[in-house]
């Protein structure tokens, strides 16, 4: 399947830290202190000692496939993202804002080591397509939806498995497109994430290692929570082309196992459309959607999350789609996806 296929369609240098504030937080802004994302020599030498590690040093190709090239666009906006949240949180932990008191020096010290790695994931990406002579991608502004250190950590989960399942089809993408070449590195993040993963698991009390197949994602379901969750909108010079961003889909309460839950997502159709769950490497669940209420431009219906009869640990990644299916892949979800993801964690 082709990546057009896949796609449907989407510190010890800190920046001004995100203020809290009680209508709301003001907007993360590049550039940081030390430079990123555009650092000099000797900056970027201070983020590979802080980074335990330095950028890859051989060379990258001068010509890559489009669909290849995309891929690393979506790459470096989200790591771009991931860099600004966590000098967010380093920020909030080491000025002691209310709700991050309880930060432990472990703890900042590995925020201070992901950071940084975060941030040659970000610059390796938009050196591959300088190298290439693609367009690089420019920062965003971003808003956090986390207000302590618990739920920064559980939100840092989140969107960590969501970038496990999305290199999954970058991988994909490449073999498909013979860019063969960045099968080795992009395994090699997809380690390192796994790692850090791991770690905000352990933090919470969680096992380390929540699925013996981690869940696929897509690129469709990548931008699309970026975009409702953490851009300010219209602050981005450019995004990955060719990746449509779904409206959203809510979910609440979140569901600790097998209970009632509800979802919402805007529009007045329900009729002909369906509820489905992307789990580990499984074939999608696939579920109608029935007593549903249309109200105020929203479409609101219970169901049940059948987690029990499906063990549906760590992330499944919720749509709703046209038609009923049945789905073979998480691509062909996206592909009828008219909503999503809500991303819901178990365990």
């Amino acid at each position: 399947m082709h990546f057009s296929q896949l796609v449907v369609l989407a510190t010890a240098a800190l920046a001004t830290p995100v203020v809290k504030r009680a209508g709301g937080q003001t907007a993360f802004k590049f550039p940081l202190a030390n430079g990123f994302p555009n650092p000099s020599p000797a900056q970027l030498k201070q983020i590979e000692v802080q980074a335990q590690g330095t950028l890859p040093n051989g060379a990258f190709p001068t010509k890559i496939a489009d669909q290849s090239a995309t891929v690393w666009q979506l790459i470096a906006a989200n790591e771009i993202f991931e860099v600004a949240y966590f000098t967010s949180l380093i920020s909030n932990i080491t000025n002691k804002v209310p709700g991050y008191e309880s930060a432990s020096p472990e703890t900042l010290k590995s925020l201070q080591a992901i950071v940084a790695q975060e941030q040659l994931h970000a610059l390796g990406a938009n050196t591959v397509l300088k190298t290439a002579g693609r367009a690089t991608v420019e920062p965003c502004q971003y808003i956090f939806p986390v207000s302590n250190l618990a739920d920064a950590l559980a939100f840092a989960t989140t969107f960590t498995d969501l970038v496990l399942g999305t290199l999954q089809t970058a991988l994909t993408a490449f073999g498909m497109d013979q860019d063969i070449e960045f099968l080795q590195l992009v395994g090699s993040v997809i380690g390192q994430e796994g790692e850090q993963v791991g770690y905000f698991r352990s933090t919470a009390g969680k096992v380390a290692s929540e699925l013996p197949f981690l869940t696929v994602g897509g690129p469709s379901f990548a931008l699309s929570a970026l975009s409702q969750n953490v851009i300010v909108p219209g602050s981005c010079p450019a995004l990955p082309a060719g990746i449509p961003i779904l409206p959203a889909l809510a979910v609440s309460p979140m569901p600790k196992g097998t209970e009632t839950i509800t979802f919402t997502y805007p529009g007045s159709t329900y009729k002909g459309y369906s509820l489905v769950y992307i789990n580990s490497q499984n074939k999608p669940l696939v579920y109608p959607i029935t007593n549903a209420a249309v109200s105020n431009g929203k479409v609101t219906f219970d169901t049940v999350f059948q987690h029990d009869d499906n063990l549906l640990n760590g992330l499944t990644i919720a749509a709703i789609v046209k038609g009923s299916g049945p789905f073979a892949t998480a691509a062909d979800v996206a592909s009828a996806a008219v909503a999503g993801p809500a991303l819901i964690e178990v365990n």
